[in-house]
């Protein structure tokens, strides 16, 4: 029986995903939190990041001149939300966000080259083959994600209890612990050690040097948000 509603949970919050034309039926409701018991109220950087993510926090003054870096995990067992939030560690989130973030950087660079000697999207710099290329810009994304970066200071952390439930069927639910934790980093100080991992990555010889050069130094004058989340 249990098995079953648990079914048809799932089956309401595919259909809410899915956006279907009948709107969403299942509710999510706060049972509990960190603050329940001493009568605190659910901090902004909670509501901000639930409601809008990482970027409503880069917003607030206080972290304008920070890398506000936030994780997270959810089960069933609060212990288990609770350890994990003792445990949770920033540099695994900021290598995970720096892979992504400078893979996409290079390329857009190396898509800018290329359209610039005319060779088209597929073409590499120097006349590096595709694959070899590929392997060079895996290399450096290894070598940048694999630093062990200072700095990162741990400034909050919360947790919460929520139902979903289906509300014709109050009987038809789940409930759910969910852990987050936040860390600030100063941008310029992560900046500096992101470009210096990247300058040494490459040797001087490499096709990919230029490009990396150039993706150093938009890191360290801040053109580029090298821990956006995302979209």
């Amino acid at each position: 029986m249990k098995n079953a509603k648990l079914m048809v949970l799932a089956a309401l919050i595919a259909a809410a995903a899915a956006g279907c034309s009948s709107g969403p039926r299942v509710k999510v409701e706060e049972l509990e939190s960190k603050g329940t018991a001493a009568n605190i109220p659910t901090p902004d950087w909670i509501k901000d990041y639930i409601g809008k993510g990482v970027s409503a926090l880069q917003a607030q003054p206080q972290f304008k001149d920070k890398y506000c870096i936030v994780g997270s995990e959810s089960g069933v067992n609060k212990q288990f939300a609770l350890t994990w939030a003792d445990s949770f560690s920033a540099q695994q989130r900021i290598g995970a966000m720096l892979r992504t973030n400078i893979a996409s950087q290079y390329n857009a660079k190396v898509e800018a080259s290329a359209q610039s000697s005319g060779g088209g999207s597929s073409a590499s710099p120097q006349g590096t083959g595709s694959g070899d290329f590929k392997q060079s810009i895996d290399n450096s994304i290894n070598a940048v994600v694999s630093v062990s970066y200072s700095g990162a200071q741990r400034e909050a952390d919360w947790w919460i209890l929520t139902r979903r439930y289906d509300p014709d069927q109050k009987d038809v639910y789940s409930d759910e612990y969910t852990a987050y934790v936040l860390y600030t980093i100063p941008k310029a100080e992560l900046n500096r050690q992101i470009a210096s991992a990247l300058e040494t990555s490459v040797s001087k010889d490499s096709a990919l040097y230029d490009i990396t050069i150039a993706l150093a130094q938009d890191i360290l004058r801040g053109r580029v948000d090298v821990m956006s989340e995302p979209k």
